[in-house]
């Protein structure tokens, strides 16, 4: 199995998009299964030549005889989404960052992407989607792929329009380091708590406290490398109280804080 990363290239792309990977494996016994946890990114799969079956909360890829290009796209996740891999594979996933796939694409994110995993086809019909594959998966060069990639995403890149203080609301949302709640932040904008939770329920597929809980939980998993005790974890991830903490991580990771990071 061979995992490489790599990140935007471009300005414009770096705005919106935290890193690439690929993932290239060439034994046919391969088999693995992992949680993929809750996160504030969008990612999406770029596969070649799979089958794929998708359950709520569950996503099985394997190796298909069949001559395909497959994409998957996660939603706003609440929950770990179980995957399994199968087979021989090639395919490149695309971390999008909050609000970021909503500028390469032609509905608003809610309509794409409403689930946990589902296929992904708003490209297909892109002028120029065809040649970009072929050129995409006619090479083995990353570095080569890496280029072909960008400039499909620049070919279809329509930005969307945003008042800029719903995006600021987003990264307040997104910054533990600096402590906002939803209330401060709309009264901040203006608006009720209910626009904000619609606006975040349209182009992110999730509540407002359900995206700041999942930050949370992102930052938590930072400050457990450092060695901290759990109250400092918590506190440090701005969980309000013990209880709050573990409920939400029964939630998003499916154990108890301290079942979750011990293991």
């Amino acid at each position: 199995m061979d995992i490489r990363t790599y990140f935007p290239r471009h300005p414009l792309l770096r705005q919106y998009i935290s890193y690439y990977y690929f993932l290239v494996v060439d034994d046919p016994d391969f088999n693995v299964t992992y949680y993929s946890f809750p996160n504030t990114t969008t990612p999406l799969n770029i596969h070649k030549n799979i089958e794929t079956k998708i359950e709520p909360y569950a996503t099985s890829i394997a190796e298909s005889k069949e001559q395909n290009n497959v994409m998957l796209v996660q939603g706003m996740r609440k929950q770990p989404l179980l995957a399994n891999l199968k087979g021989r594979l090639d395919k490149i996933t695309i971390h999008f960052k909050p609000l970021g796939l909503n500028q390469f694409i032609s509905k608003p994110f809610a309509d794409i992407a409403p689930l946990d995993s589902q296929l992904f086809t708003d490209w297909c019909h892109a002028p120029g989607y065809n040649h970009f594959i072929a050129d995409f998966y006619g090479t083995c060069d990353l570095e080569r792929r890496v280029g072909i990639l960008e400039a499909f995403l620049l070919s279809i890149y329509k930005p969307m329009i945003i008042d800029p203080l719903l995006i600021n609301a987003v990264n307040a949302l997104a910054d533990t380091s600096n402590e906002q709640n939803i209330q401060q932040i709309a009264q901040e904008l203006g608006i009720s708590t209910k626009t904000l939770s619609r606006f975040f329920t349209k182009h992110l597929g999730i509540t407002a406290i359900g995206f700041k809980n999942i930050a949370r939980f992102r930052h938590s998993l930072q400050v457990n490398q450092q060695g901290k005790t759990l109250t400092d974890i918590g506190y440090e991830s701005n969980f309000c109280d013990q209880a709050y903490f573990i409920n939400v991580y029964k939630q998003i990771a499916g154990a108890s804080p301290g079942a979750f990071l011990n293991r």
